[in-house]
């Protein structure tokens, strides 16, 4: 009986032994798969809460961008705001003023920090916008014509006293040379223009060309859209989609009128109507149409006649009556064969306000200035 049952014994024990040791393995499988879990639910929260605040971040940015748009004044302050997730953001700006050959641009720094709803996930972006003027370049002539002036008709153009330098006059800027044997054209100062002596007092007339008259000049642009606006003349449905209204005419334009204006077609100003202000300018574009303005219509800013790279139709510029652009009239074709008429006044307040006025600045994303570090 004895040496049949320790046997029997030790097979027990061995076997109790090895259910003790895969118990021990089964509960160490369990705890580090557990515990396997537990860091993959951590890096999946972790992963989530990124997400999450990384669109705060963005969705934060890109309300700032839409602010500058509306508001490109704004200081910088910091905007702080909840999404529907319950996530956070806050954003603040830092302006610096960059100064260009012929204007002022400011670059604006935006920092965008998105928070999870358990605060738990915090994601800092940075990126740089673009503050600019649709007028990259204010002129200093009143009247400029690429494409040759034809002096047939009528026209009294009142000289920047600067333009060509300090008390230096600027009245005409062309590529062509201008013949003041036609017509009866002049030029004169500010204050020959208002006390109704131009014509009497003229710098340029009817025989003479004075040195106001910059004409068949070889640094003429050879693009003057992209001269004046940085669009070159062959991508202008960019500078068109730019624009505050876009029109099929003009006559719906008035004393409120501000901002850039896109005509396509011919433009006709009904007789005393006054286009824009002293404070709140136009730039009006008018593409592929005939201008007329009739008696004692104004328009406060600059007017540009532009013709189409793919058009071959001649257009003119008629300013009957006594109607004048105060500001600049510009055209990148020839004006003058239909003996035309224009008056066009030197106004240097006027072109300031354009540079200053919120209602022609734009707000363009550095390339390469967004970064998550």
């Amino acid at each position: 009986m004895t040496s049949c049952t320790q046997p029997s014994r030790q097979q027990g024990a061995v076997i109790l032994i090895s259910v003790v040791l895969l118990l021990i393995i089964v509960l160490a499988v369990t705890l580090y798969t557990g515990r396997v879990k537990v860091l993959e639910q951590k890096v999946l929260l972790n992963e989530q809460n990124y997400r999450i605040g990384f669109s705060a971040a963005e969705a934060g940015l890109m309300r700032v961008l839409g602010l500058l748009s509306e508001e490109p004044a704004w200081n910088g302050a910091a905007v702080v705001d909840d999404l529907d997730t319950n996530a956070t953001y806050t954003v603040s700006g830092v302006r610096q003023e960059v100064p260009r050959q012929s204007s002022t641009v400011t670059v604006v720094s935006l920092t965008s920090q998105g928070q999870s709803p358990d605060g738990l996930g915090t994601v800092t972006i940075q990126e740089q916008a673009l503050l600019y003027s649709v007028l990259a370049n204010p002129p200093d002539a009143p009247l400029i014509v690429a494409g040759g002036l034809n002096v047939g008709g009528n026209f009294e153009v009142t000289a920047n006293p600067n333009g060509g330098g300090t008390g230096v006059p600027l009245s005409i800027w062309t590529d062509m040379a201008v013949d003041m044997n036609n017509g009866s054209g002049t030029t004169c100062g500010l204050h020959e223009s208002q006390t109704g002596t131009c014509s009497s007092d003229a710098y340029s007339e009817k025989g003479f060309k004075g040195l106001d008259i910059v004409d068949d000049d070889p640094g003429f642009p050879p693009d003057l859209m992209e001269y004046l606006f940085n669009v070159p003349e062959a991508e202008w449905p960019q500078l068109r989609a730019d624009a505050d209204l876009r029109l099929n005419s003009c006559a719906g334009l008035g004393p409120a009128s501000v901002g850039l204006i896109w005509v396509d077609g011919n433009c006709s100003v009904n007789a005393n109507t006054i286009i824009g202000s002293l404070a709140n300018p136009v730039i009006l574009i008018v593409t592929d149409g005939d201008i007329t303005m009739n008696g004692g219509a104004e328009l406060n800013g600059i007017l540009f006649s532009f013709r189409k790279p793919t058009t071959v139709n001649p257009f003119e510029i008629n300013m009957i009556g006594g109607a004048r652009v105060n500001g600049v009239v510009a055209s990148n074709h020839p004006v003058g064969h239909a003996n035309g008429t224009y008056n066009a006044v030197y106004d240097a307040d006027v072109l300031s306000s354009i540079e200053e006025h919120d209602a022609f600045r734009r707000v363009g994303r550095i390339p390469g200035s967004w970064r998550d570090f």
